[in-house]
């Protein structure tokens, strides 16, 4: 997979087999997944995941996760685009790799005994490796920092090296800040604000801001976020953002297209004021 100032960002749409994933209308049944409406040909990933990760979740075995997959596997659509799998189980991700996906989404970044990294440089395909405060279940309990761009930025410094240390080629590593994950609603809003100081590390930078609790309105609920997705989604796009990971793929891929447009069409302010 290659990234390209071209084709940037790329979208990544979520496919959750799960009873209990954050947003209801991303839950697919393995047995409807040839059914399901997915604006597939709008997106360049299709991530899957068979466990929810949503604030408060509780864990699903190993052998719960992989029946899930085995049975999107045996009713999936004819897929084109590359598949992801969102698991931080080596068990799953290596079952997903014999199986027709080249993606690895790790939501614990490795593991503490690197265990995913080493599948990842097994099989030499791209990883993501996600910061998260904790776990899903108590993540949103009190998270705090002083400097949560610091802290990123000392975090992906080590994750960065350790994957490397174990064989993980450089363009295959994928950062993502976890929006969301163990971040109270100010952290991630100067994560976002500050997104390219992530770019210091030339590794693609992925974001899955869709929907999430911290665009919430008069406690509104994920169905009525779309809009506050969409304005948080371009400011992401000129903040340089690689990857988005969204629900709504067909509303992004529309957005990035108009937005592109209208940016290469017309010069900077700044260029034209001073030419």
């Amino acid at each position: 997979m290659t990234i390209s100032n071209t084709d940037c960002p790329l979208i990544m749409g979520v496919v959750n087999i799960t009873p209990d994933s954050f947003y209801p209308l991303s839950r697919t049944e393995p047995s409807k997944i040839l059914n399901k409406t997915i604006e597939d040909q709008y997106a360049d990933i299709i991530d899957i995941g068979c466990e929810s990760s949503r604030p408060g979740a509780g864990t699903v075995t190993e052998k719960k996760e992989l029946s899930r997959l085995a049975q999107f596997l045996d009713n999936k659509r004819h897929y084109t685009k590359i598949l992801s799998i969102d698991t931080y189980k080596p068990a799953v991700a290596r079952f997903a790799l014999n199986n027709g996906f080249s993606m690895i989404n790790d939501i614990k970044s490795g593991g503490d005994d690197d265990s995913m990294f080493n599948v990842a440089a097994e099989y030499d395909c791209p990883i993501v490796i996600m910061h998260m405060n904790g776990s899903p279940r108590p993540m949103q309990k009190n998270p705090f920092y002083n400097d949560i761009i610091g802290d990123l930025i000392s975090f992906f410094e080590k994750k960065i090296k350790r994957a490397q240390s174990v064989g993980i080629k450089r363009e295959n590593l994928i950062l993502d800040p976890g929006i969301g994950f163990g971040k109270r609603v100010e952290d991630n809003d100067i994560i976002i604000h500050n997104l390219e100081k992530l770019k210091q590390f030339n590794h693609p930078i992925l974001l899955g801001l869709s929907r999430k609790s911290f665009l919430s309105i008069n406690k509104d609920g994920p169905e009525s976020r779309l809009p506050a997705t969409l304005g948080a989604t371009v400011l992401a796009i000129q903040k340089g953002v690689d990857i988005l990971r969204v629900h709504d793929i067909e509303a992004t891929y529309k957005l990035k297209t108009i937005l592109q447009r209208i940016t290469n069409h017309h010069p900077p302010i700044k260029e034209m004021l001073y030419n």
